[in-house]
């Protein structure tokens, strides 16, 4: 459909197809992460969290499953995998008996350097067909559109009166 024509659809195509290509570039980026990130047994969501406690340490599970974007339940699920593999240690929080302080092993800090170097060859697939674009200004602009996106959620999680 020609942009001069007024459009009859509820939406608008070339946002459409935005949303298409974000959800492909994500899904693809999850699955090459997968494999890249398959020696040490961990998806991007794991790595993401040890990236985190590296800077982190001492996070609670709460803490730590809102700064990765993902529920409760799933950072519980990744946190036991973690702790399994080596890389997390578990300890009773400083600051309160009732949760539990999650920070990185030696050998979790250790790997972490060694899976850096996969996840940045994802991270340049990506950006080697940006040429031109102002990498920051991207980011920048992304970083935005999740914040936007995110406060919809909530709004739309909110109990209806």
């Amino acid at each position: 459909m020609s942009k001069d024509k007024e459009s009859t659809e509820p939406y608008d195509e070339d946002l459409t197809y935005l949303v298409d290509a974000v959800f492909r570039l994500e899904r693809a980026t999850a699955k090459i992460g997968s494999l890249r990130l398959a020696p040490w047994k961990l998806t991007l969501s794991g790595y993401a969290a040890l990236r985190v406690l590296d800077s982190r340490p001492h996070l609670s599970l709460a803490q730590l499953s809102r700064r990765c974007f993902v529920k409760p339940q799933t950072m519980t699920r990744i946190v036991t995998n973690l702790v399994k593999l080596g890389y997390l240690d578990r300890a009773v929080s400083p600051n309160n008996e009732r949760a539990m302080s999650l920070t990185l092993t030696d050998h979790g800090r250790s790997t972490l350097r060694d899976m850096d170097v996969e996840v940045l060859k994802v991270n340049d697939a990506i950006a080697k067909n940006l040429d031109g674009i102002d990498l920051s200004v991207m980011v920048s602009a992304l970083r935005d559109s999740a914040r936007a996106v995110e406060a919809d959620i909530q709004e739309l999680e909110q109990p209806r009166m």
